[in-house]
């Protein structure tokens, strides 16, 4: 059986680029005699991604390429938590603190840090699912908690625990109440929860997908270009 495998502590990115979007039926139009066209949208499609990283030596360099040979050029996956730089600020969100705080993260109630020196880290809140939706469904329903009834077209969102999916709302019907693409990887209850950091399950889109070039000083022009593993595939297919 395939591997779910996590990335290397550490590796971040500085290019995320998605490479394919929403697909179109029959290609996406029809003509009638009238000269009246009629296109069709299709709620199908898969995530893909090319992600970039930066220049890396030594240690960093050696889980990288770990990483890229154990996903066997597509056969294991990958779980990546998909950081948008472009999302709601924390005070957005609705974390009521000061930005030096969540520069540097919280101490416990004495004032100490973890035995590591790190204090914990800010995250933006976690919002209650308002009401169930199907596999497949392209609605969904936030309660009114922090962020819930603040998204707006362009923002992702994913649900947990135990959900491999990443979702862009598309339209806005009221406050709290989302179209969104793709459709539901998996079916979402009351008891589940919406958050602003979704987990995606990715695999390399063939054995040459991923770069891992070592250069005289550094390995630098790094990048892999990774699809989207559906969530009742992972749970199939990408137990081990």
């Amino acid at each position: 059986m395939a591997r779910l495998l996590s990335p290397p502590v550490g590796l971040g990115t500085t290019s995320i680029e998605p490479l394919a979007g929403p697909r179109t039926v029959s290609g996406g139009a029809t003509q009638s005699i009238g000269n009246f066209t009629q296109t069709f949208a299709s709620p199908f499609g898969l995530w893909r991604w090319r992600l970039s990283f930066p220049a890396m030596h030594e240690g960093l360099f050696r889980r990288y390429r770990g990483w890229v040979t154990a996903l066997h050029g597509g056969a294991n996956a990958t779980r990546w938590t998909f950081f948008d730089p472009d999302t709601m600020r924390f005070q957005e969100a609705g974390v009521k603190s000061p930005d030096f705080e969540i520069a540097t993260g919280k101490p416990w109630s004495n004032g100490m840090p973890w035995s590591n020196g790190e204090n914990w880290k800010t995250s933006r809140p976690i919002v209650p699912v308002a009401s169930g939706a199907d596999l497949g469904d392209t609605e969904i329903r936030l309660s009114e908690l922090w962020w819930g009834h603040r998204l707006d077209v362009g923002d992702y969102v994913g649900f947990f625990p135990f959900h491999f999916g990443m979702y862009q709302v598309t339209q806005v019907y009221e406050r709290g109440y989302y179209r969104i693409w793709p459709t539901l990887r998996k079916a979402v209850t009351p008891d589940d929860f919406a958050t602003l950091a979704p987990v995606l399950a990715l695999r390399l889109e063939s054995e040459d997908a991923a770069s891992a070039g070592r250069g005289l000083v550094v390995a630098d022009a790094l990048s892999v270009t990774l699809v989207e593993t559906l969530d009742y595939d992972v749970r199939d297919y990408f137990a081990d």
